[in-house]
């Protein structure tokens, strides 16, 4: 059983980064589920009871800041709600539809499409699909450097129960 929640583990935290870039699941979070996997593991690669909550409480708030984050560049940047709406439908239908870069075009795409059914001239639609675009790239930054910290800290605690082992 310990090998095999061990396992699982290890195949989560490579998911979770994985899952980080490409959508659709939450690449932290499967990166904190490897983690919990390892943990309860009956290893002696156990975190604190503190190390799971910020662990968790990180992935929790990147998952969310990940869906906020391209929402509040839009405003900033000028969008219209028609423009927010439309590059959440664009996200949406950029991982869904079978396009090359479609989670990256549909949000930019749905927001400047977004704003110019809501009012806005091109010049500021596409400012606003540029903020949606940005915020994209920090949100997929973001939970790229989560899922490798969650799966470096485990590393660290595998490898310290690996190197016990056949010592």
């Amino acid at each position: 059983m310990v090998y095999f929640l061990l396992t699982i583990g290890i195949l989560f935290i490579v998911g979770g980064i994985i899952f980080s870039v490409i959508p659709p699941l939450p690449g932290p979070v499967l990166s904190y589920l490897g983690l919990l996997c390892i943990h309860f593991s009956d290893t002696e690669a156990s975190f604190s009871v503190f190390g799971l909550v910020f662990w968790g409480g990180l992935a929790t708030v990147i998952t969310i800041a990940d869906y906020a984050l391209p929402i509040m560049a839009t405003k900033k940047y000028g969008g219209t709600k028609a423009g927010i709406w439309g590059g959440a439908i664009g996200a949406l239908a950029g991982f869904l539809l079978p396009i090359p870069f479609g989670v990256i075009i549909g949000p930019l795409l749905g927001a400047i499409i977004g704003d110019l059914y809501g009012g806005n001239h091109f010049r500021a639609a596409m400012k606003s699909g540029f903020g949606s675009f940005v915020g994209f790239l920090i949100a997929t930054g973001l939970k790229v450097v989560v899922a490798f910290s969650i799966g470096i800290a485990t590393l660290i605690k595998v490898g310290k129960y690996a190197f016990q082992l056949f010592s």
